[in-house]
């Protein structure tokens, strides 16, 4: 690799790539164009360039404009889509305006690169002999071999593009793009949006550009022009079949001539990164959610009738139907009816439990599993954390650019709204379809956050954010002596101590920032650093945080369940919270099979009909237990109180000690839940085992409930045995795979095993 660096020289097969074609869907496969192909590259190149990539991205994130956010840190897709939204917005108040957006489809844009173009982009930019001697390496001499049916073609010279499959494939490509977005930003005849001095002319993700094009009747010829000129030198060419403008405040016969002149087509609606935009944002609800949902509920449909267990269902809504709406919750978090919501949860749980009944309520499904739930997702919750997550913005009042369009006509600050409650006295801040959207869900956990002022607040930008136009607020946190553990009021710093931390503070701001201090000292300060002051400095995993923390909320008042009441009733003795904890939290955890999980979520939670579940249910139906036809099948019954129970339970504890060497006793806390005298000090793998032990016996009642019979002993070690081999090969298939995975110590139960056939065969005179 410093050979590469440092001489251009690279082995000869860092330079080959194997294609493969992989079909695309429902098109005709006789037809070479409808095959995607995938290059297969050596792994010691892919270390090598990924190493490469690293170290450009740290220069990169300074000189690529915001405007472009593919492939580099702290950049969001979401941005994009944002602007455009409030762009539309913009020009919603502005109708006299005529505007259109040109979106750019550039032919094969990654296949076509020009290879001289970027080398020299490289040697301009002056990054270093080493990475420009790394990349002439790479791109120097370049072959490629197709395989088709298992036989390779010969090779074939390579000429043009960036390497696909390559990390930094991605990054030239932006960097090449660049010098294109560089060049429209700085020509003034393109018009775009320009408010408060800056301008707002296209948007892209890698090469899915988007253009904001004023008065576009006259412009689009000097916008093509500009990026053909481009495309000669680098290689980029327009697709003219599939670019489209979308335009808005323009009639019908004005977009024929405007489409005459472009030779372009102008839909009333295109997709641009996933998301549906049409010139109306109120359509953002129809073309998207609706078209979305339509295709989710087509899915389910065809899945209802799949053998799949209750866990199963579950993860296919997490991985399948979840990722599908969480993209759009993401980009357009828009929706303002509860109704819609429940809609979808109703189709969701009639799938869950196979168009029957809920066995267990929904409140307990959503939770989360270390609460004892199954984890459902609550589309509701995770609409909301998405919508919270854009709202960090208007707190941190850090992406200026988008601030600034989407509060264009607003004459107070962020703050003002968020906090002081302008909007009651503004009517004009709901007269925008996507802040009226966030500031509902604001307004709704608003009081969560904060009881008192908090830290994050700008008493300056509240109130005169149009007038002063700075790009640094102060905010209280920065304004006020905090003393920490001290309750007593916070001071307002001297002047002279805050124009130290901001210097556009005078002695009038000063006045102001007083006159607030004395207005929200009254309410009091949220000196302690809450959920919302920690969340708004976080940068990753920011949905997941958000929306575990709204789920906490939503089912604080089930924190204890009827269940868990019920079972403190059977055992007679109340169960502790840790010691729920401990069952949800580490025994339910010892296995990683989905059947053993289930059967722990479906006893704890009571999921099984009994006799005299279904004699409620259904009149005239006999309540008796099915074993005994003696007493009433209550629930407990079912699963302990059954004499003919009775010895199959003795019998497995009788085994479990002999197999464990221990001497627990028979209690329904300790073979129905799985608790321990909290004073008994367990061996953990001996913990592992016995739960394993007393899981195996539950699927043994289980796989014969319904059933006249009465599960064995031996019934139960061909459960234990076949619990061991599946756990087994479990720890092989993780330890090949690299996945760390502890494994569990058989021997007990292996000793136990080899003396039983010992004694066997004794007995049949072998030995």
């Amino acid at each position: 690799m410093n050979q590469a660096l440092q001489t251009q020289v690279i082995p000869e097969s860092w330079r080959e790539a194997t294609i493969t074609m992989i079909p695309k869907e429902g098109v005709d496969l006789s037809e070479v164009r409808n095959y995607r192909p995938i290059s297969l590259l050596n792994t010691d190149y892919k270390i090598f360039t990924k190493i490469l990539a690293n170290r450009l991205k740290e220069f990169l994130e300074g000189w690529i404009g915001e405007d472009q956010t593919g492939f580099l840190p702290s950049r969001s897709i979401k941005d994009n889509v944002r602007t455009i939204i409030d762009a539309l917005e913009f020009y919603e108040q502005h109708n006299q305006r005529e505007v259109g957006f040109l979106s750019v489809d550039a032919e094969k844009a990654f296949d076509n690169l020009n290879w001289t173009f970027f080398k020299l982009l490289f040697q301009e930019l002056d990054l270093g002999a080493q990475i420009q001697n790394g990349i002439n390496s790479i791109y120097d001499v370049q072959w490629a071999k197709i395989l088709i049916n298992g036989q390779e073609t010969n090779k074939i010279k390579i000429n043009k593009g960036t390497r696909q499959g390559c990390p930094l494939s991605p990054l030239i490509f932006i960097m090449a793009l660049e010098i294109l977005l560089k060049a429209i930003q700085k020509d003034t005849n393109l018009q775009g949006i320009r408010l408060d001095k800056q301008d707002y002319k296209y948007r892209a993700f890698a090469d899915d550009v988007i253009c904001i094009i004023e008065n576009p009747i006259q412009n689009i010829l000097k916008w093509t022009a500009k990026i053909e000129e481009f495309g000669r030198v680098a290689g980029l060419k327009i697709n003219k079949k599939k670019t489209m403008i979308l335009t808005k405040n323009m009639s019908k016969r004005k977009q024929k001539e405007l489409q005459e002149i472009s030779g372009m087509e102008t839909p009333a609606k295109i997709k641009y990164l996933g998301i549906w935009i049409s010139a109306k944002n109120n359509q953002l609800l129809d073309l998207n959610y609706t078209r979305k949902w339509k295709e989710i509920k087509g899915d389910l449909e065809k899945w209802k009738n799949l053998n799949v267990s209750l866990l199963g269902r579950i993860a296919v809504i997490k991985m399948n139907i979840l990722p599908k709406l969480l993209y759009l919750f993401q980009n357009i978090p828009i929706i303002r009816s509860t109704k819609l919501f429940k809609d979808w949860q109703k189709e969701i749980m009639r799938f869950i439990w196979r168009n029957k009944k809920a066995r267990i309520k929904y409140s307990t499904m959503i939770a989360q599993k270390a609460q004892g739930g199954f984890g459902v997702p609550d589309l509701n919750l995770y609409h909301d954390a998405c919508a919270l997550c854009w709202l960090k913005d208007w707190v941190k009042l850090q992406k200026i650019k988008i601030l600034n369009l989407e509060g264009h006509e607003l004459r107070r600050g962020w703050h003002g709204y968020l906090w002081y409650g302008k909007t009651k006295i503004e009517k004009q801040f709901g007269n925008h379809f996507i802040r009226s959207a966030l500031f509902r869900i604001w307004d709704k956990y608003k009081c969560r956050f904060h009881t008192k002022t908090p830290l994050w607040l700008s008493p300056v930008e509240a109130d005169h954010r149009r007038l002063l136009g700075w790009r640094n607020w102060p905010t209280y946190r920065e304004l006020l002596i905090i003393e920490n553990g001290k309750k007593k009021p916070p001071l307002l710093k001297e002047l002279v101590t805050i124009q130290g931390i901001n210097r556009n503070v005078s002695w009038y701001q000063y006045f102001q920032i007083r006159e607030a201090y004395r207005r929200d000292n009254m309410v009091g300060f949220d000196q302690e650093q809450g959920f919302w002051d920690k969340f708004i400095l976080i940068n990753k995993k920011n949905i997941s945080i958000m929306y575990n923390n709204l789920l906490t909320w939503d089912t604080e008042t089930v924190r204890v369940t009827n269940a868990m009441v019920l079972w403190a009733k059977n055992i007679e003795r109340p169960i502790q919270m840790y010691e729920w904890e401990s069952i949800w939290n580490k025994k339910i955890k010892y296995t990683y099979s989905a059947d053993l999980k289930e059967n722990w979520l479906k006893l704890l939670h009571r999921w099984y009909l009994t006799p005299k579940k279904i004699g409620q249910m259904y009149k005239n139906t006999n309540n008796k237990c099915w074993r005994c036809k003696t007493h009433t099948g209550t629930y407990f019954h079912m699963w302990w109180k059954c004499k003919k129970l009775e010895k199959f339970w003795t019998g497995i504890l009788e085994e479990s000690n002999i197999i464990l060497k221990t001497k627990f006793v028979k209690k329904p806390e300790l073979l129905l839940l799985g608790l321990y005298d909290p004073r008994d000090k367990i061996d953990p793998n001996i913990d592992k085992l016995f739960t394993l032990f007393i899981t195996a016996a539950r699927l043994v009642i289980a796989r014969l409930w319904k059933s006249t019979e009465t599960p064995t002993k031996e019934l139960w070690l061909e459960k234990l045995l076949e619990i061991k081999n599946m756990d087994q090969l479990s720890f092989l298939i993780k330890r090949m795979n690299g996945a760390p995975m502890k494994t569990t110590d058989w021997t007990y139960l292996e000793d136990y095993l080899r003396k039983k056939i010992q004694i066997n065969y004794v007995g049949l005179g072998i030995i």
